[in-house]
């Protein structure tokens, strides 16, 4: 099968787009927030998108939901905040106005290979579009784009969510740049929002770019690198060969979000999330970081990652 080959299946009832690259495959269910369930390395095997261990780890939700009620499986899309917050009189839902809406895709982009669809936000005026492909060399690549549809400028976060399967041997593999984590929070040590920790290793014996939490197990932690020069993060296994690889503009997306949960609520995974702004409140970012995007009304902004697993 050729490389950009899309199929189409069922997960447990769910409709299914698969995407076939030159070294994985890709699976995603469109009624679900345009969810990634499915990243399986053609080389090694290797799934990397994490889901809950149990039988039935797919299901709806409805806007409002809290994220934590939703399978958290896999990749999810977050715009224009990840947190709840309250702005410009809106109250802006969890993780955002897209993972949880049912997507319906452009059938001509279907029968071009790719797997692109176009939402509106449910409260904020903004329309938000992925698309989907395998590029030239074989990687997946993901076109972004986000309208204003509103008549003044508006602020707004994106950050792509991808909970990632955790194996023995894992390792971060980040830019040389990234020295300090400015933490969003987490559990198992003192972590308030805006503390600085150094990395890779904040406390002595603990370190991040193996995965390490305080408190392991049972600990987790939130924390941005950025401004970026260089838009690149991998989880790397030198024993098995396996890589996970993202690549961006980093003058476009200038920061990367580090999730590590090493057991709380008994899960066990890792996220790289580039983003345009930090932390994952939209209200943080606008009030208090002040790093956020604006986009001026009437006006779309365009942007691209790479993922690429070998």
């Amino acid at each position: 099968m050729n490389a950009g080959y899309v199929t189409a299946s069922y997960e447990q009832g769910f409709a299914v787009q698969e995407l076939r690259g030159r070294t994985a495959t890709l699976r995603m269910v469109p009624e679900l927030g345009g969810r990634i369930i499915s990243l399986r390395s053609l080389k090694t095997g290797r799934e990397w998108c994490w889901h809950q261990p149990r039988p039935d780890w797919l299901w709806a939700n409805d806007a409002g939901d809290p994220f934590g009620a939703s399978p958290q499986a896999g990749i999810d899309e977050c715009v224009p905040t990840v947190a709840a917050c309250q702005v410009r009189g809106r109250r802006i839902p969890d993780h955002g106005e897209v993972w949880y809406q049912d997507w319906n895709l452009d059938p001509e982009a279907l029968a071009a290979r790719e797997l692109r669809a176009v939402m509106p936000l449910t409260v904020s005026p903004f329309v938000f579009s992925r698309a989907i492909r395998v590029g030239e060399g074989g990687a997946f690549v993901f076109d972004y784009s986000l309208c204003n549809t509103g008549t003044e400028p508006e602020p707004y976060l994106w950050c792509l969510h991808p909970l990632l399967n955790l194996e023995p041997g894992d390792r971060l593999d980040l830019p040389e740049e990234v020295r300090r984590l400015r933490l969003n929070g987490g559990l198992g040590a003192p972590m308030a929002l805006g503390d600085t920790w150094d990395y890779p290793e904040p406390i002595p014996g603990v370190h991040l770019d193996r995965c390490e939490v305080p408190s392991m197990p049972g600990g987790c932690l939130k924390g941005f690198a950025g401004p970026l020069e260089t838009g690149r993060a991998a989880v790397v296994n030198d024993t098995t060969g396996d890589r996970f690889e993202l690549r961006w503009d980093a003058a476009r997306i200038p920061f990367l979000g580090l999730w590590i949960n090493r057991g709380h609520a008994g899960f066990h995974h890792v996220a790289l999330e580039p983003a345009t702004g930090a932390p994952d409140s939209l209200a943080d970012a606008l009030d208090d970081w002040k790093q956020c995007s604006f986009l001026p009304p009437r006006e779309t902004a365009c942007w691209s990652l790479t993922l690429d697993i070998s």
